[in-house]
């Protein structure tokens, strides 16, 4: 069973290596060997003592633990063998869990593990030729420990998210990854101080109890020669490993029996007459209750929001760990910003419901107004109150027009950004019974949704920027009415993005809701199939391939030079420019003389820019040439035609 989901991953990984899967897998690839390089690199660094060295490097396993336990969350688990392909197969639970877990060592993920526990390989080096050898087995039981951890705790997680806390717990840590993401790098020098090893004394016996650092310790007895530890630290690993395997195959058994079933825990309630009393009559009341009690009731949804108000909170906590509180008034903003992106996707979500709008006469316009309104009614109240609290209580009162200026026109442009988005590539969001819950973008819907998060993130920044121009016009001339024009502005463009985009979401809606409503049902792999039955050509899986494997290795390093451009080496330091706040060492705006920072960074963004734009052109010119190879191979056929007639 082990050799044959190999096989059958690796085939699969194979043939789905084109296009946008391509590109993310090969960015998330490379950003995981640039940080296990740096791993590595730690193990060749000397510190104050031995115990700062065995402190230091059990964090850091503690740290890629952690990622292999919860990083799931954000990528929906394994999206190659997901369990609902085996459930109508007569394969025993303990038989099908050992071949996924031997297929879990399969893959990027484990090469880029394998490379960062080769640290211990590095830390044995120092120690002799004795604790070097040891650190193999060490390292082998420290991925075999990962990986079986990771199938375990996501199969643990798919059956405790089928409750309520059970999506707020995984809210929370996917709020905390996003949240270290958006602020962590202000935290560097805490990092800095971190890794200097002064906290060793206490902080390294914490770390030693874990398990995540009994392979350090192995290694670390081995160079002492003590092999009592050895054994005990090494055999631990092998039988914690084992357990956590049982523990698994125990999970698969019973969602192979149960399914997604949640034996009607799921609490709907019934409408209460104040509700009744509240919302408007006809169509537009009639959706907007509807859209107000799914954004409550449906799991799916309210996960979202939870994530956006996590990675919000976090974002303006994190820089608190080293002292600094400026960050907290944008808290709100910042979740306005993820509850758009991550709202992207709001028709997908309702699959084939849209039927039901479709065969209401007029009844579009209704449905995008109401949406629109639902989302700014669960969004706004408890974003306006997250940044008038943060604010208050961080003392940053030259905040308060930057927030109320950009905060109008974020929320704005993402309440008619939302449907707007959604109903442009769509991407239907299937539930699949008898699988994990969440595995819910894994597959050629998912590459969509992220594609959307992405386009809704910078395209909301950009909405929200001339408010903000204006507020930065009134500050640099020290204008005090210009910088309160920009609060007007931020209101005026937050409700023309708002009407716009929401008319434009309903005007598709109405000219394109049939072929819509096809993909809704039928999905997007489905659409390539239809669309080769119908031309009587079948749809060979190579036309979908724009890109070769070292073009798509281009397009992923591009996308990363022109995410690091334009936001932190671009809008960030435009910003600290302007404000003249003092530039950490890591900014290259640093580096210039003070006054062409500004032009510096400037210079970033439009590089940035430049680089999605080659990202752009590969694509054109990739589907070009397909579009020329197509026409060259029908017209050879119909020549082939007529010489046979």
């Amino acid at each position: 069973m082990v050799g044959v989901l190999i096989r059958m991953k690796l085939a699969v990984l194979r043939r789905s290596m084109s296009g946008q899967r391509a590109a993310s897998m090969l960015a998330g690839g490379s950003i995981g060997l640039l940080l296990a390089a740096g791993t590595l690199l730690v193990g060749f660094s000397h510190f104050g003592s031995p115990d700062t060295e065995v402190a230091v490097l059990s964090l850091l396993l503690m740290v890629w633990t952690l990622g292999w336990l919860f990083g799931p969350m954000l990528t929906g688990g394994d999206a190659v063998l997901r369990l609902e392909y085996f459930t109508l197969l007569p394969i025993k639970p303990r038989k099908l869990a050992a071949g996924m877990v031997g297929a879990g060592f399969v893959g990027i993920t484990p090469v880029v593990a394998l490379v960062a526990f080769a640290v211990l390989v590095v830390y044995g080096a120092h120690l002799g030729l004795v604790a070097a050898l040891v650190a193999i087995p060490a390292l082998l039981l420290q991925l075999w420990f990962v990986v079986v951890l990771s199938k375990a705790g996501m199969q643990a997680l798919g059956r405790l998210v089928r409750s309520r806390f059970g999506w707020e717990l995984s809210s929370l840590v996917v709020g905390f990854v996003l949240g270290l993401q958006n602020t962590g790098w202000m935290d560097i020098g805490l990092a800095i101080r971190t890794f200097s090893g002064g906290w060793a004394d206490g902080g390294g016996v914490i770390l030693r109890i874990l398990p995540s650092s009994w392979a350090v310790l192995a290694v670390e007895a081995a160079g002492k020669g003590d092999w009592g530890i050895v054994a005990l630290t090494l055999g631990g690993l092998a039988v914690l490993g084992a357990l956590l395997f049982f523990v698994f195959a125990a999970l698969l058994s019973r969602q192979l029996v149960r399914g997604l079933s949640d034996g009607g825990a799921t609490q709907t309630g019934g409408d209460s007459p104040a509700s009744k009393r509240i919302l408007p009559g006809g169509p537009f009341g009639g959706v907007l209750g509807k859209e107000l009690r799914l954004w409550v009731r449906d799991l799916r949804r309210a996960r979202f929001l939870s994530m956006a108000l996590w990675a919000g909170l976090f974002s303006g906590l994190f820089p608190l760990l080293d002292g600094n509180t400026v960050m907290l008034p944008f808290a709100g903003v910042i979740t306005a910003l993820f509850a758009g992106a991550l709202s992207a996707n709001v028709y997908g979500l309702d699959a084939g419901a849209l039927w039901l709008t479709l065969v209401t006469p007029s009844a579009e316009r209704a449905d995008v107004r109401a949406r629109q309104a639902a989302w700014l009614l669960v969004v706004a109240v408890p974003v306006l109150v997250l940044t008038a609290l943060l604010t208050l209580v961080s003392g940053q009162g030259w905040a308060w027009v930057w927030v109320l200026a950009v905060l109008p026109a974020m929320l704005g442009a993402a309440a008619g950004l939302v449907p707007l988005v959604s109903l442009v590539g769509v991407a239907p969001f299937q539930d699949r019974p008898g699988g994990n819950p969440m595995d819910g973008f894994t597959d050629e819907s998912g590459d969509q949704v992220r594609l959307k998060i992405f386009g809704m993130l910078f395209g909301q920044i950009l909405l929200a920027a001339p408010a903000a121009g204006v507020v930065l016009i009134g500050f640099r001339t020290g204008s005090t009415t210009l910088e309160w024009l920009g609060v007007v502005a931020g209101i005026v463009l937050g409700a023309a993005y708002a009407w716009l985009f929401g008319r434009l979401a309903y005007r598709r809606l109405e000219t394109a809701g049939p072929e819509i409503l096809d993909l809704m049902r039928k999905g997007v792999r489905a659409e390539v199939k239809i669309a080769g039955e119908e031309t009587g050509d079948e749809p060979e899986a190579e036309k979908k391939d724009d890109l070769s494997g070292g073009q798509n290795a281009l397009v992923a390093l591009f996308v990363l030079i022109g995410i690091l451009l334009v936001i932190p080496q671009g809008l960030v330091s435009l910003a600290l420019s302007l404000f003249g706040a003092p530039l950490p060492g890591w900014f290259l705006v640093d580096h210039v003389p003070a006054g062409l920072r500004v032009l510096t960074a400037l210079g970033s963004i439009v590089l940035g820019l430049c680089s999605f734009g080659v990202v752009v052109l590969m694509h054109r010119v990739a589907k070009r040439k397909a579009a020329e190879e197509a026409s060259e191979s029908e017209v050879e056929t119909e020549r082939e035609h007529v010489e046979v007639g």
